[in-house]
C-alpha cells in the first residue's frame, strides 16, 4: 500500500503505569496500516520479524485481500515510557458466531507470523510480558481470541517471546539455509559435483531448444506478465490436484498485483522469471528484508519443458542474484517438498499460540487448537495424507467436463 498522507490519531490508547521489568507501558490501537505507516516503517528495519510484517506486504494484502474474506485491521503498537515504539503486531481481525479473533496479518499468504519487537527491547518480552500485552489489547479492541499459527519458536538466532506461550506445534515446518558471500562456494557446498554437472546439462537442453531467459523483472510490463503466468500456472495446478485456486479468492489477485507494484506503487515484492522463446515456463517470487528474503510464490509449466527442471533453473538464478545483492539467509516457506531441502536445508519449527481473553475465547481456541491438531495429524501421517491426495485428484478428474466424442 503506497502512503496516503494519513496520520491520524490511533483509535485507542491504553496505559500502564511503568515499573521495572515491564517490557512496555502504553499500547495504542490503529484501525488502518496507513495510520500506523510511518513509524512502522521505521521500526521494521531495527527489529525482530519478517518480511510478512514490513507494512508493504501487509498494506498490500489489507488493501486488497482483507476485506473480502471478512477481515478488519488491528495494528496493535507497545510503547516504553518515553512514547517510542517497542513492539508491533500487524493483525486482522474476524467476527463469527460472536466471537471476535485476532490473527496475524497475511492469511495463509504469510509464512511467517511473528509480531515485530525493537532488538534493543527484545529482552524485556518475557511471556509474562507478551500475555500481558494480549490481555491489554484485547480487552482494549474487544478481541475473545488471539489466534497466532505459524509463528517461528526462533528467528535469525533470537527467541520469539510469543512462540513462549502456551501452544502447540503447527501443521508443518519451514525450510530457510544460508547463502554465502560467494556463489561457487554456496553451490558447491549444497550441491555435489555430479548435480552441478547436471545442472548444467539442463541449461544446454533448454539454449538448444530455444531462447532462453532468466531474469529478475525490472519494468512494469515485465511483472505483468510473469504474474499473469504464474496465476495460470497454479491454476491449472491446483485444478489437476482438486485443490481450490487460492489466489483465485476474492481480492488475492490484486493483492499480488499491489505487491509487484503494478499500480503505480513501488514494488514491495520481487519477481523473477523464466523465458523460452518468449513462453514463461518458469515463476518466482518474494520478499526482502534485514538480510533474509523470503520466497511465497513459485510455479512452472505444465507442458513438455517441465521435463528439464525450469524451476529448478530458476531457483539457481534467483540464489545467485540475492547473494550478489548481499542477502545473507534464503527461504521457501512453510510446506515440506524435495527441492526445498535441496536449497534450504534447516528445518525451523512453527508454533499455534491461541491465546483466550473471555470465556467464549476460551472455547473458541479449544476448537481452534483441536483443529489444527487434525490437520498436523493429517498431513504427518503418510497414509492419510495419500488418501486425501486420490480423493482430491477424483474430484478434479470427476468435476472436468467430457471432450466431444469422449463418452462410450
Amino acid at each position: 500500500m503506497a502512503w496516503s498522507g494519513d496520520f491520524a490519531s490511533p483509535a485507542l490508547t491504553t496505559a500502564s503505569s511503568p515499573a521495572s521489568g515491564r517490557a512496555f507501558a502504553s499500547i495504542e490501537l490503529y484501525r488502518s496500516v496507513d495510520s500506523a505507516w510511518r513509524e512502522w516503517a521505521a521500526l521494521a528495519p531495527d527489529a525482530m520479524g519478517s518480511a510478512y510484517q514490513t507494512p508493504g506486504f501487509v498494506g498490500a494484502w489489507m488493501a486488497n485481500a482483507a476485506a473480502p474474506d471478512g477481515l478488519a485491521p488491528l495494528i496493535v503498537a507497545a510503547r516504553d515510557a518515553h512514547g517510542r515504539m517497542v513492539a508491533l503486531l500487524p493483525l486482522s481481525l474476524r467476527s463469527r458466531f460472536g466471537v471476535t479473533t485476532a490473527s496475524f496479518a497475511g492469511g495463509s499468504h504469510s509464512n511467517y507470523n511473528m509480531p515485530l519487537i525493537r532488538s534493543d527491547a527484545l529482552d524485556g518480552f518475557t511471556a509474562e510480558e507478551c500475555a500481558r500485552l494480549l490481555e491489554e489489547a484485547g480487552a482494549a479492541a474487544g478481541v475473545d481470541l488471539f489466534a497466532l499459527e505459524n509463528q517461528p519458536e526462533t528467528w535469525q538466532g533470537a527467541a520469539n517471546p510469543f512462540a513462549l506461550l502456551s501452544g502447540q506445534p503447527s501443521p508443518a515446518p519451514a525450510f530457510c539455509g544460508p547463502l554465502s558471500p560467494d556463489v561457487e562456494e554456496y553451490f558447491s557446498r549444497l550441491f555435489s559435483t555430479k548435480t552441478r554437472s547436471k545442472q548444467r546439462r539442463k541449461m544446454r537442453r533448454f539454449e538448444e531448444i530455444g531462447a532462453a531467459r532468466i531474469y529478475r523483472a525490472e519494468t512494469r510490463q515485465e511483472r505483468q506478465k510473469l504474474l499473469d503466468a504464474f496465476l495460470a500456472q497454479k491454476g491449472r495446478q491446483f485444478a489437476e490436484r482438486g485443490i481450490a485456486d487460492v489466489f483465485a479468492r476474492p481480492g488475492v489477485r490484486d493483492f499480488l498485483a499491489e505487491a509487484a507494484g503494478l499500480n503505480g506503487a513501488a514494488p514491495a515484492m520481487d519477481i523473477y522469471g523464466f523465458d523460452l522463446d518468449g513462453e514463461t515456463i518458469a515463476v518466482t517470487g518474494g520478499f526482502g528484508a534485514n538480510g533474509r528474503y523470503s520466497n511465497m510464490i513459485i510455479s512452472i509449466t505444465s507442458g513438455e519443458h517441465s521435463k528439464y527442471s525450469p524451476g529448478e533453473m530458476l531457483l539457481n538464478f534467483l540464489v545467485e542474484d540475492l547473494i550478489l545483492r548481499g542477502f545473507h539467509t534464503f527461504d521457501l516457506g512453510v510446506g515440506v517438498a524435495g527441492y526445498k531441502l535441496s536449497y534450504c536445508p534447516n528445518e525451523e519449527t512453527l508454533r499455534d499460540v491461541f491465546f483466550p481473553v473471555t470465556a467464549k475465547g476460551r472455547a473458541a481456541g479449544a476448537a481452534a487448537a483441536a483443529l489444527r491438531a487434525a490437520k498436523s495429524w493429517a498431513k504427518n501421517d503418510e497414509r492419510v495424507y495419500a488418501v486425501i491426495e486420490k480423493l482430491r485428484a477424483l474430484k478434479s478428474r470427476s468435476a472436468r467436463p467430457a471432450s466431444d466424442g469422449s463418452a462410450d
